[in-house]
């Protein structure tokens, strides 16, 4: 019998972190209640009280308490890191206004008041833009992004004149 309730433990466990958002609504809306704990809580109350039946041959009211101990204790393990997972914080989305002071490289050379592109890494990613500037860039040049102008144009200046400014 144990086995049996620690295998839908398992089941029930690995459905619920598969399918969580399909099957949010069928339970009730507790906070420590949730498909994960309570498949967490099966399966350790079949293993304990499985180890404990055929390991030490306990009568079977001392393999319910082992059992009950050893869900309760693997539930409360897998509430507190679901809750972990859902309070960690996060960066912030990137966008291209995060984009001013940041170094850029020229790949397409800008001639001054018309317009190039830049090779520039926001969010761990990179990006090519549309780069206008006051002086002409040639390709490689590392640059300044000193403005966005839009979603997908910036103005740079060339680093050694942004940084001797500064």
């Amino acid at each position: 019998m144990f086995i049996a309730v620690g295998l839908v433990g398992v089941l029930l466990l690995v459905i619920f972190l598969v399918l969580d958002d399909v099957l949010d609504g069928i339970l009730p809306d507790v906070d420590w209640i949730s498909g994960p704990v309570i498949g967490a809580f099966l399966a350790a109350f079949g293993l304990f009280g499985w180890v404990v039946t055929e390991g030490f041959d306990a009568p079977a009211p001392v393999a319910v308490a082992a059992g009950v101990a050893g869900g309760i204790g693997l539930g409360w393990f897998a509430y507190r890191f679901a809750r972990l997972l859902h309070d960690s914080p996060t960066d912030a989305t990137p966008s291209t206004s995060m984009l001013v002071g940041r170094e850029a490289r020229i790949v397409t050379p800008v001639v001054a008041g018309g317009s190039g592109e830049v090779l520039v890494v926001l969010g761990g990613q990179p990006m090519k833009l549309t780069a206008t500037a006051d002086d002409d860039l040639a390709v490689g040049t590392t640059v300044v992004v000193v403005d966005v102008q839009s979603a997908t144009k910036v103005v740079v200046q060339a680093a050694e004149r942004f940084w001797a400014s500064s």
